[in-house]
């Protein structure tokens, strides 16, 4: 008898550890449900800023080309062997020195003929002369005829013309002889063309370049877009001389100074400013053409090289997001603002992105005082609730 109810006492204690166990299982579900439904609370807690207007100033990079401010391309005026090659390549020349010799034997001669020819003529024309001159005697005292008068005096005309006839035949000579020396038309860095010794010198090709690099052409080129945004910006108006100041005075005065960048990275030291853009857009290529002058005191910029423009484009009442803010649509960009019910209103905005790329810099879309979400804008819709 003992032994029965010891069993039966046994299985109620199972059973009433089994339902504890039960319970407990329960209660764990139901805070690990709740712990779930407070993480999803914290998940949708969105962090927002009040849009406040402010001045940035906004680097646009543009690629560009050095030039020296004078460049000249040098061409022989004569054709020959070249006999001298006196520079190397990349060396600053002075202006008046001379660069290349042609083989001057040919154009001597030359310069030896027309010397003969002019001696001939002047001989002739002292003959003339004479006789002229003997015949305005005669004619004077009726010995000779008008008509010996005349044709004395036509052959002597004739005999001067031919005089100076071959004095410019000589001056045309010593000047072709004078072409076989050609100098540096310049003061700057010469850039040879690969002529060398005992080549031949052509009339059509170019021997080297001359390049004043005093100073320095950055050449550039503008999107009609950007274009526009210079017209509007900087109050400036096209004209048969490019862009000026609606109020006429020249671009430079205009535009803020520029910043140069190598291709290693550096910035270089001096700014430069823009002197000239083209009122014109390239239908070919939609661009216009820019020009910047940067001084070059210490020679480190080359004509040549390719560098980036860095333009300083100052931007008035325009809203700083962070780019957590930002959705992506195409090439459009949205942002969520809140409306005074708490809920979420997408916006379509005009944005261009901050030189640090952690911003936006917001021009049209928003208003001063919206409320914006600028963290967890990704989870969000049209009338989603933020608050």
């Amino acid at each position: 008898m003992h032994s029965i109810y010891a069993q039966f006492f046994m299985k109620i204690a199972k059973i009433t550890t089994l339902s504890h166990i039960a319970v407990f299982s329960c209660l764990l579900m139901a805070c690990s449900s709740k712990s779930k439904e407070q993480a999803n609370d914290q998940t949708t807690k969105y962090e927002t800023r009040i849009m406040k207007p402010e001045s940035r100033v906004y680097n646009i990079y543009i690629p560009a080309s050095l030039h020296g401010i004078t460049e000249v391309d040098v061409y022989p005026q004569v054709s020959g062997i070249i006999r001298e090659v006196n520079f190397t390549d990349g060396i600053q020349v002075k202006k008046g020195q001379t660069l290349f010799v042609i083989d001057q034997t040919e154009y001597k001669l030359q310069v030896q003929n027309a010397k003969a020819n002019l001696a001939a003529a002047k001989a002739q024309m002292e003959t003339v002369k004479m006789k002229y001159e003997s015949n305005i005697h005669l004619a004077e005292k009726h010995i000779v005829s008008n008509y010996v008068m005349e044709t004395s005096r036509n052959a002597y005309n004739a005999a001067l013309a031919a005089v100076q006839q071959a004095k410019a035949q000589l001056s045309i000579a010593e000047t072709h002889l004078s072409y076989c020396t050609i100098k540096s038309p310049i003061t700057g860095i010469i850039k040879e063309n690969g002529f060398k010794i005992g080549e031949i010198a052509d009339l059509s090709k170019m021997l080297c370049t001359v390049s004043d690099n005093s100073h320095i052409q950055a050449w550039f080129s503008y999107t009609e877009s950007e274009l526009l945004e210079l017209l509007n910006r900087y109050d400036l108006k096209p004209s048969a001389k490019g862009l000026i100041g609606k109020d006429g005075q020249a671009v430079s005065t205009k535009l803020p100074p520029l910043k140069l960048q190598l291709k290693n990275g550096q910035t270089y030291s001096h700014e430069g400013i823009v002197t000239e853009i083209g009122g014109i857009i390239d239908r070919k290529t939609g661009t216009v053409i820019g020009k910047a002058t940067f001084p070059n005191p210490e020679d480190e910029l080359r004509s040549g090289l390719s560098v980036t423009l860095i333009f300083p484009t100052k931007m008035d009442s325009v809203f700083r997001v962070p780019m957590t803010a930002a959705i992506r649509l195409q090439d459009q960009l949205l942002f969520y603002r809140v409306k005074k019910d708490g809920t979420a209103e997408g916006v379509i905005c005009d944005a261009i992105p901050s030189n640090s790329g952690n911003h936006f810099y917001v021009k049209n879309g928003l208003r001063a005082g919206d409320e914006v979400v600028i963290r967890g804008a990704h989870k969000l819709s049209n009338g989603a609730k933020v608050r």
